[in-house]
């Protein structure tokens, strides 16, 4: 028989069950609940991604509310966000709607996306679960991405998948990780990405008591 996995605490299956809901139903609520816990910082956090986008076809997994979206299209990027959420897309696509906004929104799982092969050269992500160092997702990822170029080039950008804090007040709230205390984390998708022909570099920012780093994937000539 194998072995049973530890239950959770309480509170972390609370704060599972709560961000599950914000997902779905309550995703109207999302933007105002994502400002509050960020400490009013959210959409300076998810704009980091901004910064290390290369090329101008831009796909954006897990969309949610479509504000990063809105941005890339405005900037003059050719941009396609996929969200699972039924109910998210509804909000993203209102927000679409009244920003005149050219993006694209579909309804799509990262683990198998509609798109053909080297169709994008960045791939962005801000603040995903832990769908993003799945093997699968990772794997697709690498194939719609653009083959590489000389120097920089093509590659899957990650902001607020690890969110580290040196305030210890910070620290006691669940979206908070004690500083240094992420650095396995990162290993292990370094592994994952390099088995999907990424390497990893880790872009650090910081923001007050908070470090926010960016994660770049870049994709790599096939051996």
């Amino acid at each position: 028989m194998c072995p049973s996995k530890p239950a959770l605490p309480w509170w972390a299956r609370l704060y599972l069950w709560a961000t599950e809901r914000l997902y779905h139903e309550f995703a109207w609520a999302y933007d105002a609940v994502s400002w509050l816990v960020s400490l009013g910082r959210w959409h300076r956090w998810r704009s980091l991604a901004l910064d290390h986008v290369w090329g101008e076809r831009v796909l954006e997994l897990g969309c949610g509310t479509g504000a990063l979206l809105t941005e890339t299209a405005r900037r003059g990027w050719r941009t396609v966000g996929v969200e699972p959420s039924p109910e998210m897309r509804r909000v993203a696509h209102r927000r679409l709607r009244r920003a005149g906004s050219a993006a694209s929104l579909l309804a799509a799982d990262a683990r198998a996306l509609p798109f053909a092969t080297g169709a994008f050269d960045t791939v962005v992500a801000t603040f995903p679960s832990d769908y993003i160092a799945r093997p699968e997702v990772l794997a697709e990822a690498a194939r719609v991405l653009a083959p590489p170029a000389a120097g920089s080039g093509p590659r899957l950008v990650i902001a607020g998948l690890l969110v580290e804090t040196d305030n210890r007040w910070l620290a006691l709230l669940p979206w908070f990780a004690p500083a240094g205390s992420t650095v396995r984390a990162q290993e292990f998708l370094r592994e994952r990405a390099r088995d999907a022909g990424l390497v990893l570099t880790v872009q650090p920012h910081r923001d007050g008591p908070v470090q926010v780093p960016v994660l770049v994937l870049e994709k790599q000539h096939a051996e």
